[in-house]
This record gives structure tokens, sequence and C-alpha cells, in this order.
């Protein structure tokens, strides 16, 4: 709101409504916002509201192009940064909206825009008591299977649609209409996904020098600058960071393992985090060069989901023998000597009485004894499960960072949510403190 009037209505005034429907249609993520370029001290809070010569650039593949009045006064070459306030036209890369038209786009455009990671909204606060949210993904990174799963069961209203039944169908077949099914030894489970908070590489780094030439990368060098032409990512990679790859280590126990399963995986800097470079730009004159002056802050960083190329196998998940939970611990792996614990966790197990061999009888859990099925909710509780204490043996290395552990429940929906425009799936995550991920079924 400025002065009373949407932003939208003070367009129309030098517009009509009809050219911004127009707009609105062909441009939906249609962004202009005020630069903040804090390495030049240029913040939108001290823009001078009667200031007439505010320019709008117009990102291009190219650069920018600066526009007064609606002509085009200067372009900006690729890399180049102004170091005064400049209204900047784009598209936003950072949201998704949903049903943008139906929901009403134009008289509430804040509530129908969902943003790709909770990272880019400046609302989101991080409840620190759950470690289940969810996280957006395109149709490329989800498998058929938990679709189809997701259009049967997506409800939260605890019904027999209810969305917490979803591997039910995936490993049994069960829909609504069908409850019962028999086990699909063919599915397995696997961790397709990790994210990793930007605050983990204060921590984590901690293996600089070793005597087995494993390092962790860190930021040698925090300012570079080049002459004449920009820096590439890979460029400012290679100067500003020594070489290496984190080492994350996921430990799954279950309980039909004396020992936990153990999968390693080695993943650069750059893939883990959007390092938000601060680039200084200064234009060439009779008597020096171009310059392109780079620094890097890690608070800067922001944090963006790693797809695996090769994912976690969880393996298949038989609850007619199989506790309901799985526990999923995360380092980051330093070398040195491994050592070994045992661990005890208290495993839960349905009943047999929702199994004859390798079907299973009803949707959710029923109670012993009962031939009525859950039906509500896929809840833990005494009357519907049977709880074992077991113990598991599990190898780490000496002085490892532990980066948490989170349970995955059997009954934890696999999709949350369908986006239908665009096409994209609210997939349920994981956090364990420091690092979340994304689970896959196929």
């Amino acid at each position: 709101m400025i002065n009373g009037e949407t932003f939208r209505d003070i367009l129309i005034a030098y517009s009509s409504e009809e050219e911004i429907e127009t707009i609105e249609r062909e441009i939906p993520y249609l962004n202009i916002y005020l630069t903040r370029t804090s390495f030049l001290k240029v913040y939108p809070e001290d823009l001078d509201v009667e200031d007439n010569e505010t320019p709008v650039a117009v990102s291009q593949s190219a650069g920018a192009a600066l526009y007064l009045n609606g002509e085009k006064e200067q372009t900006l070459g690729k890399g180049e940064v102004p170091g005064f306030h400049a209204f900047v036209v784009n598209q936003n890369k950072r949201v998704i909206i949903p049903d943008a038209y139906t929901n009403g786009l134009k008289s509430a455009g804040h509530k129908t825009i969902i943003f790709k990671s909770p990272n880019f909204d400046g609302n989101n606060y991080k409840d620190e008591s759950s470690d289940l949210k969810s996280a957006l993904v395109g149709p490329g990174s989800v498998e058929s299977k938990a679709i189809e799963a997701a259009q049967y069961f997506n409800k939260d209203d605890g019904s027999i649609y209810s969305k917490a039944f979803q591997r039910d169908f995936i490993y049994y077949g069960i829909t609504p209409q069908k409850q019962t099914g028999s086990l699909n030894r063919s599915v397995s489970e696997y961790i397709s996904y990790i994210e990793v908070d930007p605050n983990a590489y204060f921590t984590i780094p901690n293996e600089r020098n070793s005597p087995a030439g494993h390092n962790d990368p860190y930021i040698d060098n925090y300012e570079y600058e080049r002459k004449r032409r920009p820096a590439t990512e890979a460029e400012l990679l290679e100067k500003m960071w020594t070489e290496g790859a984190y080492n994350f280590r996921f430990e799954v126990s279950t309980s039909t393992m004396s020992e936990a399963q153990v999968k390693l995986i080695p993943l650069r800097p750059d893939q883990l985090w959007d390092f938000n470079v601060d680039l200084q730009y200064t234009h060439s004159t009779w008597f020096r060069s171009s310059k392109y002056a780079y620094k890097i802050d890690p608070n800067k960083f922001i944090s963006k989901p790693c797809f695996l190329e090769k994912m976690i196998d969880l393996g298949k998940w038989n609850i007619a023998e199989e506790a309901l939970y799985r526990m999923v611990t995360v380092y980051e792996e330093d070398s040195g000597a491994e050592e070994e614990h045992t661990k005890t966790f208290e495993m839960i197990y349905a009943h047999k009485t929702n199994f004859s061999g390798d079907v299973k009888l009803n949707i959710g859990l029923k109670k012993a004894g009962s031939n009525v099925g859950g039906g509500g909710t896929a809840g833990v509780e005494d009357s519907v499960t049977e709880k074992v204490t077991k113990s598991i043996t599990i190898r780490i290395k000496n002085s490892p960072n532990l980066l948490g552990k989170t349970k995955i429940f059997f009954y934890d929906p696999i999709i949350d949510r369908i986006v239908r425009f665009p096409q994209v799936y609210d997939m349920r995550t994981y956090h364990t403190g420091s690092l979340q991920f994304g689970i896959t079924v196929k």
C-alpha cells in the first residue's frame, strides 16, 4: 500500500486496467523491487521519494537496460552494478504462484505466493519444536508411485482418504476402495536430496591439514579481483575456496538389522549453497582497466536443495516385520579411526492382527483383536502397537561433526500437497537441525 492505494492501482493510473491484466496474464512472475547493494551502501530505505531521476532497470541476458520516463538512457553490461538507486523489473525466480488467477492474484497476490525455499521468505521463522516440514519440487523429482499415492490419499481430515496412508498404497496397493493388499517387494525408499543450513559452514570445515589427505573445504580468500572481464562461478570457487568436499555420513537404523546402515555422500560447497558474492565494478578510463572486485561472506549464504545422482537406498519397508520408525543420524565425517558404539532404541511395531502373511488387512492400523480398521489417523498407541527395546551397533569416526538425527514414521505422507499451477509437489522433509532431506519411493 502506498498512501492508501495498492502499487497495482498506481500502475493502472499510468496505463489501464486492461493493460495491467494483460501483463499479469502473460508474465505472472513479474517482479519489481528497489535495489539493495550493501557494499556500495545503496539501501531501499534511503531512497529519496522526491527524486524523479531514479531509473528503471530491465534485466536482459547481456546485462540491464536503464530507462527514464519510458526512454532507454543507458545499458549496463553483465556484472556491472549501479552505485545508485534503481527500480528493477524482472521475473521472480524464488516463488511459485498456484492457481494464480482462480485464486484472485490481482486483489491478494501476497496470499497466493509460495516461496520455493523458506530461506527466501523474510516472514518465515524456524519452528524448533518440529522436525517435519515440506519443500516444493518439480515433477522430475518425484516418482510416479508417490504421485499416484497422493492422488488416492490427500486429505487432512482423519478420514480413510488421509494423506497419512500413502505408504499403504505404495507397499500394499491399498486404496480407499480396496482396503486390503499384498506386499510389493520390489518397492524401495530413497533419500533423494539434502539441504544443509549455511550456518553449518562455521562448524564443519574443522579438518584442514589432515595427514590422511581428506580436507574440509573452507574459504581461503575472502576477496578476489579480476580485470577487464567478470570471473566465472568456477573461477571464484577455485580462487576463494580450498579444494575438497564435505563427507556427509548417514546412519540409518532399522529394527531388522543389528548394525546401522552407513551411506556416505561427498558434496562440494557450491552444491550446497548459493554464495551471494558481492561484486563491485569499476569502469575503465584512459588511465586504468575495468575491474571486478568480489567479496564473499558466509553470513550471506543461502541453502539450496542438492538432488543426489546416487540416491541413498533405505530399502523396502515391510511393517509386518519391521518397526514403524526408522532412525537417521547424520555426521560430517572426518578422517580417523572408527569407534564402535551400541545404541538402544525403543522400537514400535504394528500388531500382527493387521496382517495375514504378506497381506495387509486394512487401511492404517487396527486395534488388536478388532475386525475394524484404524479408520481415523494412523496413530501410534499402545492399543494398536507393540513396543520392543532393541540395541543396534554403529561405527563412527573420532570427533565427528554431528548434524543431528530424526525419525521417519511409516505413516508420514510422502507428498503433503499437489500444487496444480504450476505442477509442483509439496514433499514431506525431515530436519536434523543443521540438515534436511527428502524421501522418494520407486
